[in-house]
């Protein structure tokens, strides 16, 4: 699409393309639970979007004053936040976008604070991966989110500038490193990052479902909720 027109979407994956963030909290909060302890909603926000940015297994033995024996309880939490995992679809409105824009030309990508591994394999699993032309990572810059280097290399691997890209992201951080990269944010938050402070974000709806091209293209030229057929 000509300068100043919408020519990419960037989707965020954790949180936005599937839920792996309740698959988490359940797999941490049963282990509290173990221990007689409570995982908040609110003391996950924290990690929502962040890494690094709030350990489960600290703040665990910080609430019961010692220090726990992780050799098993680890390797169990992470086993069952897989099983949860592998039971999630993908989130309304999400693929309809993927198909949508692909049949539009427009250029995809998946930017995320997730190692490559995960980005790639959870894709793939959903059907999803066919549709997207780059996938950039944690594990593949110096800096993640909320620094922009994830975004200012997906836009750049697309070759599309970030001015006609709009990002899809789930958390404040997220929201906040798409913006320090130049590029429009759309957040559509769940449970956890509902908490956080998405003001930065330029449009915020509560489902992909609520978004076709066209209003993501209004949004990306600053004006939000035009409807009609996409170019």
């Amino acid at each position: 699409m000509r300068d100043g027109k919408l020519a990419a979407i960037v989707f965020d994956f954790d949180g936005l393309i599937v839920d792996t963030e309740n698959p988490g909290f359940l797999s941490w909060q049963e282990i509290y639970q173990e221990f007689g302890a409570k995982l908040s909603i609110d003391d996950w926000r924290n990690a929502t979007g962040y890494v690094g940015g709030f350990d489960p297994g600290i703040h665990l033995e910080q609430i019961l004053g010692r220090e726990l024996d992780w050799s098993h309880l680890r390797p169990r939490r992470e086993a069952r936040n897989w099983e949860l995992t592998l039971q999630a679809k993908a989130l309304p409105g999400i693929e309809p976008l993927f198909r949508t824009a692909r049949e539009h030309q427009l250029s995809i990508g998946v930017a995320s604070n997730s190692e490559n591994g995960w980005v790639e394999g959870g894709l793939r699993r959903l059907g999803l991966r066919q549709y997207v032309d780059t996938v950039v990572t944690r594990d593949m810059v110096m800096n993640p989110k909320p620094a922009p280097d994830i975004y200012l290399k997906t836009v750049q691997t697309l070759q599309v500038e970030a001015r006609n890209a709009v990002a899809l992201e789930d958390s404040e951080p997220g929201c906040r490193a798409a913006k320090l990269a130049g590029l429009t944010a759309v957040a559509i938050p769940n449970q956890f990052s509902e908490r956080q402070d998405l003001t930065i974000a330029d449009l915020i709806v509560k489902s992909a479902a609520e978004l076709n091209l066209d209003r993501l293209a209004a949004v990306v030229v600053g004006e939000r909720g035009r409807q009609g057929r996409p170019e």
